[in-house]
């Protein structure tokens, strides 16, 4: 009776953590999503303010600001969605859909295409800059550093002061923005966490673009108001394609 008595005890421990594990994968956290990307969208807003880089220059000095800040904020942009990466990767979690093969390819493809727009948006503002490569280099070499352009993610002006439509920049005024966003609407396969992730991407993206707008408004001007009667704000018009 002990040996049997401890048998059933031994299964009923099994069935419990079994019957466990099915109810933490079948839910979801959307709160740890929220938290973590708003976490994510304070640093970034408060690390790209026009204030925080003021305080830094008077902290730092105007050299080793001007030298540092874009790739050290490029840096911590890389850095904080590898973090918050391995955080969604975590259960619980709840499947919403999987597209199969051949559809997936499908997906797959859509975003390799959007990932050739945001490299393209990245090529033509140029990648040393965009990064901040060029200002640290100089400072490592004890050069002159130049401030960094008041708008670096935008499409950058022309020699004739007229802001270039080329490559992705001929389809949308925020190549890097649209990208990103399509990466995550075609995901293969979908989850409740991923879901949540995907709404906040997009409202990132359009408020993001929006301040970006002001601040290309306020670097270019009339030029800028050009380029957006023909360009759209983010996504392509159809007959452009």
């Amino acid at each position: 009776m002990g040996r049997e008595g401890r048998s059933c005890s031994l299964r009923g421990c099994a069935r419990a953590q079994t019957l466990t594990g099915v109810g933490y994968s079948e839910g979801f956290a959307p709160g740890r999503v929220v938290w973590i990307c708003a976490l994510w969208a304070l640093v970034h807003s408060v690390l790209s303010s026009k204030q925080d880089k003021d305080l830094i220059r008077r902290i730092a000095g105007p050299r080793y600001c001007d030298g540092m800040y874009r790739f050290a904020f490029n840096a911590q942009s890389v850095v904080l969605p590898f973090w918050a990466a391995r955080r969604f990767s975590r259960p619980p979690d709840r499947q919403l859909y999987r597209v199969r093969p051949p559809w997936s390819r499908l997906f797959q493809a859509n975003q390799a295409a959007s990932l050739g727009v945001l490299l393209s948006g990245v090529r033509v503002m140029g990648l040393s800059r965009c990064a901040g490569l060029t200002s640290l280099q100089n400072l490592l070499a004890g050069k002159d550093v130049r401030p960094a352009p008041e708008a670096p993610r935008g499409p950058p002006l022309g020699v004739d002061d007229e802001v270039v439509r080329i490559g992705a920049f001929r389809f949308t005024c925020h190549a890097g923005n649209l990208g990103a966003l399509e990466f995550f609407l075609f995901l293969p396969r979908m989850t409740s966490n991923r879901a949540v992730l995907v709404v906040l991407v997009a409202l990132f993206v359009v408020l993001g673009s929006m301040h970006e707008e002001y601040r290309l408004r306020a670097a270019y001007g009339d030029a800028y108001e050009r380029y957006r009667r023909v360009v759209p704000f983010l996504t392509p018009r159809v007959s452009r394609w």
